[in-house]
């Protein structure tokens, strides 16, 4: 277990504070060796290893009306804190707590619930989407197809880039559902199956230790309790939750980036200090009258502006992250309207966090003259650009100029 004996004691096992305490003592380990590991650009075996031995993968719980679970700013706030030291393991984590509930909000009540005990219950790693491309503006070229037949359905294709495919248990994909005219299926797949082959993707920019790849299926048998649920062609069809599950995933996303600007801010502030306070005391070595001169005063003005686009942003993605907080627990009662103003705070939340980010992990490589802070910078660019920042902020002024509008315009 990663949690020593001597921290969260006192905290009750299962509490968000119980959590809390594990993801630091997790993340202070992945820290230690975070650059050499983005170096070699491994698929994470032994990382995901630590978090099954951690206990984090079966530590979340969706919220309900009637209580239990934790609440959805504990589990991003875990997935920030781990982004802060490695945003691969981050991005993974948080990727399977989202694919982990998504029972809940495509299923009934009872089917969802079995389907989430069945699947978190045995601590496998879920990695994969519940879109087509629902979480990127990248379109698939050979999209997935599921068909059905005498024995169930099988599903023929290939897949987009999946971020875990060679470490995840079970991949969640979706796919358009032969003779439907645009409905979609959401199955779970084993891919270690001998009608699967799994091709790595290597030299990624970012997010090198995401263990990602893609999928092809040959008619891959798939039986009926593999399908998680359905999402109609038509968005106006959909029960407006359906519509969660994607925001929650680009939700998870801002966190990751989010936790990224938080970690190169610190591993910045720390070098800076570290490099301050050696050429303080070799002045002093030679010099034996005290120093006259205080900080910089322009260093003190940028880690100040860095550190205040670091907040607002962090306000804004709180702010949205208690906003599907309030869509889940509304459930089935959940409209349209209220959907669109959840997509609408995740949009802003996506927008803000990235634009600030990019904005700090580019600035601390002016900053700070160390090895490795690249990597900051480069996570950043990989989570952003899968989906247009342009695009958000258009989704955005949409919304603002046009009240409710349907929550499909926003791209969720």
């Amino acid at each position: 277990m990663i949690l020593r004996e001597e921290d969260g004691a006192d905290d009750p096992e299962g509490s968000p504070e119980h959590w809390e305490h594990i993801a630091r003592e997790l993340a202070d380990d992945l820290a230690v060796d975070a650059p050499e590991r983005d170096r070699a650009g491994r698929p994470p075996v032994e990382e995901m290893a630590r978090v099954h031995e951690s206990g984090l993968l079966t530590a979340l719980a969706p919220p309900t009306p009637e209580g239990g679970g934790l609440a959805w700013p504990f589990a991003f706030r875990i997935v920030r804190r781990l982004a802060a030291a490695d945003s691969s393991i981050a991005e993974l984590l948080g990727r399977h707590y989202v694919l982990s509930w998504s029972g809940r909000l495509l299923l009934p009540t009872d089917r969802g619930l079995s389907w989430e005990a069945h699947t978190v219950g045995l601590g496998r790693l879920l990695a994969g989407e519940t879109g087509s491309g629902a979480d990127t503006d990248r379109a698939m070229d050979d999209p997935l197809t599921v068909t059905a037949d005498d024995r169930g359905y099988n599903l023929s294709g290939r897949s987009a880039l999946v971020p875990g495919a060679l470490v995840a248990d079970r991949i969640v994909l979706s796919a358009r559902r032969a003779g439907t005219g645009g409905s979609r299926a959401v199955l779970l797949v084993d891919p270690s199956d001998t009608a699967v082959t799994l091709d790595p993707v290597d030299h990624l920019l970012g997010q090198r230790l995401t263990g990602s790849g893609t999928l092809t299926f040959d008619h891959l048998e798939v039986s009926e309790n593999q399908v998680l649920g359905s999402v109609a062609g038509d968005e106006h069809l959909a029960p407006p939750i359906t519509a969660l599950v994607p925001l929650a995933l680009r939700m998870m996303t801002a966190h990751v980036v989010l936790g990224i600007a938080e970690g190169a801010l610190a591993e910045a502030r720390d070098a800076t200090l570290i490099t301050s306070h050696a050429h303080s005391s070799a002045r002093r070595r030679h010099d034996p009258e005290p120093l006259t001169t205080g900080p910089d005063p322009d260093l003190l003005q940028t880690y100040g502006e860095l550190a205040a686009a670091a907040h607002v942003a962090a306000t804004v993605v709180e702010h949205a992250t208690h906003a599907l907080t309030d869509g889940v627990l509304r459930g089935r009662e959940l409209d349209a309207e209220e959907c669109s103003r959840i997509a609408v705070s995740v949009a802003t939340a996506e927008a803000t966090a990235g634009e600030s980010a990019l904005h700090i992990t580019g600035r601390v490589l002016e900053l700070v003259d160390a090895a490795d802070m690249d990597r900051f910078w480069r996570n950043t660019r990989t989570l952003t650009t899968r989906r247009s920042p342009a695009r958000r902020l258009r989704a955005i002024g949409e919304h603002f100029l046009y009240a409710a509008r349907p929550v499909h315009a926003l791209g969720a």
